[in-house]
């Protein structure tokens, strides 16, 4: 499904490394700034969601939810890309 989303938006596997980059670099931003959304703990740590946007390739923006672990030394991973598009 997501790989269907990405996709349609014009990206394919060939972008997976500058999307990868692009999540990490909003992401690193929006945390920094207090930019994200609480969302459960559990024994694994604290999640939280990020708004991410990408430009698709009609030229209009997409903005979605995507999902992040926080670490106790402060790191944040990536383990949802698309929790859901908000725009």
């Amino acid at each position: 499904m997501q790989k269907d989303l990405f996709e349609g938006w014009g990206y394919s596997i060939m972008d997976s490394q500058y999307l990868q980059q692009e999540f990490v670099r909003q992401a690193q931003i929006a945390y920094s700034a207090g930019e994200y959304e609480l969302d459960f703990v559990d024994d694994y740590g604290q999640r939280i969601n990020i708004e991410i946007t990408l430009k698709a390739d009609n030229g209009e923006y997409v903005t979605f939810n995507s999902g992040w672990m926080v670490y106790p030394n402060g790191r944040i991973v990536l383990v949802t890309p698309f929790g859901g598009k908000i725009k």
